[in-house]
């Protein structure tokens, strides 16, 4: 079982790929993974090397949102951006825009793109979500957001509703510290409440919600059912990166642990592998002896599983 607990992370490569990580992820069982900017070198050698060693990929993920927020190298339009424009008469724009974005993941055999944000916000919104936004209205952030998942599966490509709750009133950057807030607004849920049908993937966000949790949603098992069953979302739950800021109080077993507790199917680290190698063998014992985790492990590779055969089967 504690090999099983492998699949069920999203890693981020290091630029070199040398030959004992390769082993790593062999070994724990590793299938999926999240490429930044520094990856797109010309020949794309990550997926080929991981192909040879692992066999077997899962989710080849990447955040391709468009403005700043463009890993594989592009010129495109920021959400918001692309929103002013469709407001403005310029309707086709939003799906020239999506299929641009579509295909540079097409181009480089991703199968999952981390967006859209349908967090709520405009100009004035905190400089970590400024410009990766459809704007700050519910209405025209799922109409915007709809759009771009269907482009996506036009090309068979996943797609990723972020960052649940909500980050549309939250002003602290997770990236740097956690943020606190005591309530969240029925508009910030909007988007989610609308489009989590047409997704196989919601990634949360690193915020206390003191009316739901004093834990980050990140380690919140009431934050997950209210996913799942307020919500009625059947899909994947993604944790953001657990390597950020945010999270700096918690040790890294520790993060991984209430993570997979809480209800999360898809663990994101962007950091050291030798770092996660050591927290994994500090957890060992533990999963190997606990009937929750391994209930847990059970059920997320299920969710992933599913999720892969529909991709198949369409």
């Amino acid at each position: 079982m504690f090999k099983t607990l492998g699949t069920l992370f999203l890693l981020k490569p290091s630029s070199e790929l040398p030959k004992e990580e390769l082993e790593f992820y062999k070994e724990l069982s590793i299938k999926s993974f999240i490429f930044f900017k520094e990856h797109f070198v010309e020949d794309f050698f990550y997926q080929k090397k991981l192909e040879e060693t692992l066999k077997e990929l899962w989710f080849l993920a990447v955040d391709q949102e468009g403005g700043r927020v463009c890993r594989i190298p592009e010129d495109l339009d920021s959400p918001l951006e692309i929103a002013q424009k469709f407001l403005k008469k310029e309707k086709k724009l939003i799906y020239s825009w999506a299929e641009k974005i579509a295909l540079s993941l097409k181009n480089y055999n991703l199968n999952l793109n981390l967006a859209p944000c349908v967090d709520l916000g405009e100009e004035e919104a905190p400089e970590f979500l400024r410009g990766r936004t459809f704007g700050k209205e519910p209405d025209l952030v799922i109409r915007l957001a709809s759009i771009f998942i269907k482009v996506h599966q036009k090309y068979k490509l996943f797609t990723c509703l972020k960052h649940f709750p909500g980050l549309g009133k939250v002003k602290v950057d997770p990236h740097e510290e956690l943020p606190v807030i005591y309530h969240i607004e029925n508009e910030d849920l909007k988007p989610f409440k609308k489009l989590n049908f047409e997704v196989f993937f919601i990634m949360t966000t690193h915020l206390i919600i003191f009316s739901i949790d004093e834990k980050p949603v990140t380690f919140s098992e009431r934050g997950i059912e209210f996913l799942k069953k307020v919500l009625d979302y059947k899909g994947a739950i993604v944790t953001d990166d657990l390597n950020m800021g945010g999270l700096k109080y918690w040790e890294l077993p520790e993060r991984i642990l209430l993570s997979l507790v809480s209800g999360h199917n898809l663990l994101t680290f962007c950091g050291s592998w030798k770092e996660l190698l050591l927290a994994l063998e500090d957890l060992k014992s533990e999963v190997e002896k606990s009937k929750v985790l391994k209930e847990r492990i059970k059920e997320s590779v299920f969710i992933l599983e599913k999720i892969l055969f529909q991709r198949l089967k369409n």
